[in-house]
């Protein structure tokens, strides 16, 4: 029964942050917001009893994937700005595809859950050295080229800050 009912605050917190996420003006407010949203899906991932899953979110995309966002917005001063001018026939057609995707995510979860299982059972979760033998050995190319992707993003931001200020106002 409480598995049930943090199973629902969890969820409702994750899906009212990722609206957040978007509907947010301030770009230190949305991040924010997306750190609700990552530590509320980190939650879902220790009820589903993956923790290892759980402390990688928490871990690698909180801890660092999160913090580089929140210096990159904060490093380049962005302020919020007034949503444009909406076109109605525009946002008619937006709504429309979201509730088009949603009832088809929708449909998409509720013919998963009416599969069998596999006929051999489920397959154990693998464990911490799975995991790390799988990640830095076959994997070990793609976690560097990620981590020199983040550098050169966090670079980016920084020459293009520098160059803005350096302009006349």
């Amino acid at each position: 029964m409480i598995e049930t009912i943090l199973f629902w605050v969890l969820a409702a917190a994750t899906v009212a942050s990722a609206l957040g996420v978007v509907a947010l003006r301030s770009p230190v407010g949305s991040v924010m917001a997306l750190l609700a949203a990552m530590l509320a899906t980190a939650g879902l991932y220790a009820l589903m009893g993956a923790p290892v899953l759980a402390l990688f979110q928490i871990i690698v995309y909180i801890g660092a994937v999160l913090v580089l966002f929140l210096f990159v917005v904060m490093l380049l001063d962005l302020k919020g700005t007034a949503a444009p001018m909406r076109i109605p026939a525009r946002s008619a057609a937006a709504g429309a595809a979201g509730i088009g995707l949603t009832a088809a995510a929708a449909w998409g979860v509720w013919k998963s859950f009416s599969l069998a299982p596999p006929a051999g059972g489920l397959r154990p979760a693998p464990g911490v050295a799975e995991i790390a033998l799988d990640l830095f050995g076959r994997h070990l190319l793609v976690f560097e080229l990620t981590s020199v992707l983040l550098l050169a993003a966090a670079v980016g931001a920084i020459f293009i800050s520098r160059t803005k200020q350096r302009r006349p106002s």
